[in-house]
């Protein structure tokens, strides 16, 4: 009997520890990836950007595939273009999982864009995301996003399925 409370004991406070430590990496990860990329996506501040991306970050959505260099030349040209929208990105997450230095995400997002004069657009996907910490940093090293799902819409419900950042 002993012994089952032992083994217990222990499993509950591996659980409890794992689940703290995740507490303490998703926390890093907001700061170090998710916080940045809302602000640099708003301000479309290519560099800051680019930089949460590893060099050879593999990107897929519905316009391809883009590795490295590519696409975050992509981005740049993107970024620069003159626009007088405004757009705000948000982020809710249904899986985020850990190991060593990998992380994989998987979750909605939602972008609003506004124009003088005009409604508000808003536009909702899926994405998957893996994270890689080098050097004690998190960065981007794949990013698949899409609008549909099995040819239906992300909806706004789907979007609140999700923990918000």
């Amino acid at each position: 009997m002993k012994t089952a409370y032992t083994i217990l004991i222990f499993l509950i406070s591996i659980t409890f520890s794992f689940s703290q430590n995740k507490g303490v990496i998703e926390k890093e990860v907001n700061q170090q990836i998710w916080q940045p990329f809302k602000k640099s996506f708003e301000a479309r501040d290519w560099n800051t950007f680019n930089s949460l991306h590893t060099n050879d970050v593999l990107r897929v959505n519905k316009y391809g595939i883009r590795i490295g260099e590519e696409y975050k030349t992509s981005v740049q040209t993107s970024y620069q273009k003159p626009t007088t929208k405004k757009r705000q990105i948000d982020f809710c997450f249904n899986q985020r999982t850990y190991k060593e230095s990998t992380g994989y995400e998987v979750g909605y997002y939602r972008v609003i864009y506004t124009e003088k004069d005009k409604e508000p657009r808003i536009v909702y996907g899926r994405f998957h995301v893996v994270l890689n910490k080098k050097n004690g940093v998190w960065l981007i090293s794949q990013d698949w996003d899409t609008d549909t799902i099995n040819g239906e819409p992300i909806t706004k419900e789907g979007f609140e399925s999700g923990k918000c950042l």
